[in-house]
This record gives structure tokens, sequence and C-alpha cells, in this order.
């Protein structure tokens, strides 16, 4: 009876003590040290950015910047092509499935934004830019559009001037030449064909007896062919021709059909033609590898083929374009530019990743990853590092001063078919050119759905 009785105070006491442990609250101490939990609690959110950067070396240090000014910003990057990111979102439509960000080029802007794609960006971008960007790439980044009526006619009732995109790269074709071969750059075309001319007719050096003509080693050259219009504004704009009107909005004018037209092509195939293909085609000649050969001494390029120049080791430099009878040519500036995708479910954090590209870091690393002029004005170039020795982009952006904007109005699609038809007509089939500008008209006012009046 003991032993129970001493069993049962024993377990009477156990339960009393755990029952005592349990009620009791130790109070922490942290000896008045402050914690801050609200790092730990801040919400992160996602965008979706299409940037044409295959090695992706480039995306990743932009995103690396980006999120030390936004580090809760997650930025998930996937190599797109700039000519394939509008079509890709038209498969998506208003499912917000599709990038938060996306590239292209300034030739697809008008069309993009009829295809419903683009986001008109806010005010504030506007502001930020006006004192930062090209003025020339912010004008191609800007529409007047009338959402209602779908029409870019500024006179249309509901039109309404925004910007649709930052400029991140600006660019124009230039006159390039082997150093080897030339020591000074022509600076007017009449100088240029007198050296053609003596080029043209010594023998080449190839030991076949030929002449450098015979040989197809013509003086200068072409990167695309001698009807791509894109390539032979510059020679129409010495003569006073610019396609769709003063402000090269106005798809009613586009402009075939004009003396200024017929007086450029009467001057291509006198003077040009028989200094570059002979009686050849316009694009019989393959400049573009004999001058990466460095076998002919010019050839009109773009920036897009210094990548290619500089790793076969070519000797070259770039000079701008030169004047035709004391006229100067003026050619086209075309711009890479991103975008927020209309149907973004973050547009705020994507309107904050467009705005960064145009920051100094990010301009700073699109210079070093893809070698490109950034779309900044002139005095803040000299805060990006290396752009203002580079020679090559420095005569780019001498080109750049005289240049025009690219038509971006949706009518331009129709422009480039009947413009090469015109010259290809003029230049292989001996076609008047009187002719050819009627012909080149009527088939571009049909492509467009306008009357031949």
């Amino acid at each position: 009876m003991k032993k129970l009785l001493v069993v049962l105070v024993v377990l009477f006491s156990m339960v009393a003590l755990g029952a005592c442990k349990k009620d009791t609250v130790v109070e922490p101490t942290n000896n008045g040290e402050l914690i801050d939990f609200g790092d730990t609690y801040v919400q992160k959110t996602k965008i979706r950015v299409w940037i044409d950067d295959e090695a992706g070396d480039y995306m990743a240090a932009v995103i690396a910047e980006f999120n030390k000014v936004y580090p809760n910003i997650v930025v998930e990057f996937q190599h797109m092509g700039s000519v394939d990111s509008r079509n890709l979102l038209k498969t998506f439509g208003p499912s917000g499935n599709g990038a938060d960000v996306f590239q292209f080029p300034h030739d697809q802007l008008a069309q993009a934004v009829l295809e419903d794609l683009v986001y008109p960006l806010p005010a504030s971008t506007q502001t930020l830019l006006a004192s930062r960007a090209n003025p020339l790439a912010l004008q191609i980044a800007t529409l007047s559009y009338d959402e209602t009526a779908k029409s870019f006619d500024p006179s249309s009732p509901n039109a309404v001037e925004r910007l649709y995109a930052v400029p991140m790269s600006i660019e124009s074709v230039g006159l390039y030449y082997n150093k080897d071969l030339v020591s000074t750059p022509a600076a007017t075309y009449e100088d240029l064909f007198t050296f053609a001319d003596t080029w043209n007719a010594a023998q080449a050096a190839d030991g076949s007896g030929r002449t450098n003509a015979e040989a197809g080693l013509y003086a200068l050259g072409t990167s695309s062919h001698w009807a791509d219009s894109y390539f032979m504004q510059p020679i129409y704009s010495a003569f006073g021709f610019y396609p769709f009107g003063a402000n090269l909005n106005d798809p009613s004018a586009v402009g075939f059909n004009s003396t200024s037209m017929i007086n450029a092509l009467t001057w291509i195939k006198t003077e040009l033609q028989p200094r570059t293909t002979g009686t050849g085609s316009h694009n019989s000649v393959t400049a573009g590898a004999n001058f990466e050969a460095g076998k002919i001494p010019y050839i009109i390029a773009g920036p897009w083929n210094i990548e290619a120049y500089k790793a076969a080791g070519l000797n070259f430099g770039i000079a701008p374009m030169p004047t035709i009878n004391g006229n100067a040519e003026r050619t086209f500036a075309g711009s890479i530019m991103a975008a927020v995708y209309k149907y973004s479910n973050n547009k705020e954090d994507a309107i904050k990743f467009v705005e960064f590209l145009n920051s100094d870091i990010a301009m700073q690393l699109q210079y070093e990853y893809k070698g490109k002029l950034p779309a900044l004005n002139t005095t803040l170039l000299a805060n990006i590092e290396g752009v203002n020795e580079d020679t090559n982009l420095m005569a780019m952006a001498q080109q750049l001063t005289t240049s025009v904007p690219m038509p971006t109005i949706p009518q331009v699609t129709y422009y480039w078919g009947p413009g090469e038809a015109m010259l290809t007509d003029v230049w292989d089939n001996n076609v008047a050119p009187s002719v050819a500008v009627v012909t080149a008209e009527a088939s571009y006012r049909t492509g467009v759905g306008l009357s031949e009046g």
C-alpha cells in the first residue's frame, strides 16, 4: 500500500511539473536591437522581355544593373529576333501571355500600332526622353494616331501624338572605304567618279590581265543592290525627292511621278551605272564580298556590316555620303526600339524597364556588347565611354546630322516593291525614267487602294 501511494505521488508531481513548464512564457531579449522585416515581406513582380541577344550576355548585364535600381522586379529574358517579335505577339492577342517588353526595328512601328500591339508610353516617359534621346530617333518613335479611325493622318478628328517606343540605337548608311586603297575619301561624286574611271581601267591584281572592270571589281559597290530604294534614297535626296511629302507621312503623296525622281533616275542611268556594273544587271556584282576581301576601294554599307569587316581584318573607315552637283545626300535614319506590349499584365514595371534602356549605364552596355551607336543626344554621348573615340560611329553620327527619319506610316510597305521595279526597269531594261515613274506611281496607288488621279 505504501508503494502504491509513493507511485501516485510521483506521477502527480510529474504532471504538475509538466503543466507548470507549459504555462511558462520565456521573454526573448534583443538588448534594444531593432529588427526590420520590410525586405522579407516585399512581394516581387515579374516581367518578360524579348530582345535580340542570342548569346544573352548583353541582357544579363543590363538586367543586373536594372535590379540594382529595382531589386524587386524579376526580369525573365528570352532571345527573340527583332523582326520576329511582332509576328509572334499577334498570335497571343489580348491574352496577356506575350512579352511585356519587345524590340523591333523602326519600320515595323506603325504596323505594330495598327495591330494593337503597342502600349502608348505615358507623358512622363516622353518628358524624360525629350532631354536625353537623339531627336531624330525620338521623332521616329513618335506617331500621330487616331485609334478610332485607325488613321495616322495628323488631321484626323481623334488623332493624338504619342511616344510609342524607346529608341535604343540609331543608324544610317555611309560611304565605307578601304584605307589601304584610298588615302582620302571622296567628298563629292564628281571626285569619286574621277577616281573610279582610273581604278576601273587599271589592271586587276589577280594576274589575269583583265582590267578591274572586266574582273567585276568596280571602284564603288553597295552591300545591298542598286534597286534597293533604302540605299538609293541618298541619291534621290540630292535631286530633291522624298517619299510621302514634306513630312514623310502623306500616303497620297508617294511622289514617284515627279521631276525630281526623273532627274535622279537619269543621273543613275548615265553616270552611276557605267561605273558600277557596266552592262551588268543591278545586282550582278558581289560588292559585299569583294570589299570584305579587300579587293575594291568603296562600298555603301550600314553599321550592321561593321562586325564582319572587323572580323575580316579589314583596314576601313567610314565617310559621309558624297555630294552630287553640290547637293548633300540625306540618308534615311533608322532606329532599333523597345516597346511595352499593349496587353501586358504588368505595364508599370515594363515602362520602368524600357525607360532604363535609355539610361547611361544601359547605353554603355549596348555599346560594349553590341557596338551600336546609342540613341542619345550629342551631349550625352560623352557619357558613354569609348563612343566619342570610335571613329566609325562618329562618322555615322555625322551622317545622321543631315539624315531624315525613315517613314513609319503603314503605307511604306507598298513603297519598296514599286520602287525596286522602277529602278530595275531603268537599270536592266533601258526603260525611260519618264515611263518608269508613271508605272511605279500607278503600282503604289493600286497597292494602297488609291485612285490614279
